[in-house]
């Protein structure tokens, strides 16, 4: 009797074993495949590995491998158009990242370790036509930005004795009046990269707005307003960074790019 529930015992567990061994065994092929990049056999991936979809992205073929229904989706579910009123990103508008590179050394002094640096920056940037045409509107929205981002260091006349410098008891140097000879591309250069103890201003003012507080550092300075900057028709053409996109062009783009995705053509 004794000799029988022994024998019973090993061969439970030898099933017991077998078992285990079988289960992993079975998990470890069914897990390995010849593709290095596949995960194998995954529970419920979607539930914690969403789909990673992006418009404007050609799913059809990914590493040589032509997908067709990938394509379909894509092409029925997502956009190739921005939506009307908006501004496309094609390299030549105002939202074009800036072609003046900042001054040298400009990522130790200022902390701007992403950007070009050229010694010739400044220089270059001199020669730079405002774009957005003067107005009183103009001059009104340069103002208000200038009281939000620049007053309390320049001072309400521009003379570099706002409310930070004048009750620093001298710990921060004043930036001093603004120069007559500034030039409106300079002034846009130093509030894009700043300059000496003026930090970069891109991430408060976008390039429209920066525009905008050179119409009116202009003012302050004591320049000649009232006449445009440059004639509403120049303003209006997109040929250089800085400047307003004109409603032809975006037609333009809206109407190639319909003309793109067109299964006619």
């Amino acid at each position: 009797m004794i000799v029988n529930d022994n024998i019973e015992q090993m061969k439970l567990k030898a099933f017991k074993i077998l078992t285990i061994a079988s289960i992993a065994i079975s998990g470890t092929l069914v897990s390995c495949k010849a593709d290095s990049n596949s995960p194998g056999l995954e529970y419920m991936p979607d539930m914690y590995r969403s789909p990673a979809v992006e418009a404007y992205v050609d799913y059809g073929e990914v590493e040589g491998r032509y997908d067709e229904d990938a394509q379909t989706m894509v092409e029925e579910k997502f956009s190739y158009l921005p939506p009307l009123g908006t501004v496309p990103y094609n390299g030549n508008n105002y939202m074009t990242p800036y072609n003046h590179g900042g001054p040298i050394g400009v990522d130790k002094t200022h902390g701007l370790f992403e950007v070009a640096q050229d010694s010739a920056g400044r220089d270059g940037a001199k020669a730079d036509v405002n774009p957005i045409a003067w107005s009183e509107d103009v001059v009104a929205e340069g103002e208000e930005l200038f009281g939000i981002f620049c007053i309390h260091c320049h001072g309400e006349a521009g003379d570099g004795q706002g409310s930070v410098i004048t009750n620093s008891n001298g710990k921060y140097p004043t930036p001093g009046p603004y120069k007559a000879e500034l030039t409106a591309g300079e002034i846009y250069y130093t509030i894009t990269y700043g300059k000496n103890a003026m930090g970069s201003h891109a991430s408060q003012v976008n390039p429209v707005e920066r525009w905008k507080l050179v119409h009116y550092v202009e003012k302050l300075i004591g320049k000649e307003q009232g006449e445009p900057t440059l004639a509403p028709a120049d303003a209006d053409a997109m040929v250089n960074e800085g400047e307003l996109i004109g409603i032809e062009l975006l037609d333009a783009v809206i109407d190639t790019a319909a003309a793109i995705i067109d299964p006619q053509h």
